[in-house]
């Protein structure tokens, strides 16, 4: 797949990483389990999800409850219902309307519009929820900036933003819903608000937006018009720490759960950065293959993550 190698295919890691890696795989032994009274997020296997997908990156649920799953190596995008029934798949290899080139994010409007970071084509496609096509935008770059690569989309109910992460240059750029250019910010760099190929995208109840700041291996949290209000997470492979995040979603209390792509974690962490818990299964640590995308349904405390690895969905229940 073309772009950053970090981020895209899921994103192999560079040949400077390899040496990291090692120290990495040394260091998985000697990480504790997690006792089940102690730094748990206590859950139960529900079900895996196998709809024949090719390294998968993302994942939304509609308001209808149907599981729209990113399938970007067959440029398409998959439909299951809650169950994991496949039901439909729309989407194939192109430039024109409707057609993708290695599509990587997903989010759903509560009013049925299915958003697409349309990455290769520098673009966002809108669909329904029948994966009819109803309208797209490109993503602008600025004169100095290379061709626009967003890889993440993200919905806001305030002032119908549309937030984008646009991994090559580094930035988030606001959109209307509609298309129209808002502002933007971010440059490249490790400070507050820098970010060194931003991923995907979360939002919390009041509008804030958590980015997953995948080099520097952080998430970022902002206001609503990208002012940084704290920074979760920080380089390490013990709990609390992390390695290489992908994924990152908030539930109705405001923790934040970011997926562990190397490590095969799942951590959680209070909206401004302290350290919960893992994801537990029977008492201890729940490790995922390499997992990316990750979806909360506070209604019915249902999580589910994409194993990129694995080509599925595992859905499990939280119980707390």
């Amino acid at each position: 797949m073309p772009g950053n190698p970090d981020y895209r295919g899921h994103f192999l890691f560079r040949a400077k990483h390899i040496f990291i890696c090692l120290i990495v795989i040394l260091s998985i032994a000697a990480i504790p389990s997690v006792s089940y009274s102690q730094e748990c997020i206590h859950s139960k296997f529900q079900f895996d999800v196998t709809p024949g997908a090719d390294q998968p990156s993302d994942i939304s649920v509609g308001p209808n409850g149907d599981v729209y799953l990113v399938d970007g190596v067959n440029n398409r995008i998959l439909v299951v219902d809650s169950k994991g029934r496949r039901k439909f798949e729309f989407g194939k290899k192109g430039d024109k309307k409707g057609e993708f080139k290695y599509p990587l994010g997903i989010d759903i409007s509560d009013d049925g519009r299915v958003f697409i970071a349309d990455s290769g084509n520098h673009r966002i496609q809108v669909f329904n929820l029948k994966g009819d096509f109803k309208y797209m935008f490109t993503v602008k770059s600025g004169s100095k900036e290379k061709p626009s690569d967003p890889v993440d989309v993200l919905v806001s109910k305030l002032k119908d933003y549309l937030y984008i992460s646009d991994n090559d240059n580094h930035k988030i750029k606001v959109y209307k819903q509609s298309g129209t250019f808002e502002f933007e910010w971010g440059k490249f760099g490790e400070g507050p608000g820098e970010f060194r190929y931003p991923g995907i995208l979360a939002i919390n109840e009041y509008n804030e937006v958590f980015v997953v700041d995948v080099i520097n291996t952080r998430v970022q949290k902002f206001d609503p018009f990208g002012n940084f209000i704290a920074a979760i997470g920080s380089w390490g492979v013990l709990p609390g720490k992390l390695f290489r995040p992908k994924g990152v979603a908030v539930d109705k209390n405001n923790r934040v759960f970011v997926t562990d792509s190397y490590m095969g974690f799942i951590q959680v962490f209070s909206n401004l950065g302290r350290f919960i818990g893992v994801v537990c299964e029977n008492g201890k640590n729940r490790r995922f293959i390499t997992p990316v995308g990750i979806a909360v349904d506070d209604k019915h405390k249902i999580l589910r993550v994409v194993e990129m690895r694995s080509n599925k969905i595992s859905v499990l229940k939280l119980l707390q």
